[in-house]
């Protein structure tokens, strides 16, 4: 999903892929199902690194209270 573009001619979101006869790159339309999918997979991978930087906060926090301790 990373190689998107728009079309030069209407202006939609597409993906580039390689035409397999010729090995020409071609622009392929996304689809609203195939964004909205990948849209879930981008929100659920946005708040597991959301839940993984709260948990090395909070870590980082209980090493940096135990050495201001000793």
């Amino acid at each position: 999903m990373s190689d998107v573009h728009s079309c030069p001619t209407c202006n939609a979101r597409a993906k580039k892929i390689i035409d397999p006869q010729s090995g020409e790159p071609r622009l392929k339309a996304l689809q609203d199902d195939e964004v909205a999918a990948k849209v879930v997979q981008l929100k659920l991978m946005l708040q597991k690194e959301k839940q993984r930087n709260e948990q090395l906060k909070a870590r980082l926090a209980e090493l940096e209270q135990r050495n201001s301790a000793q």
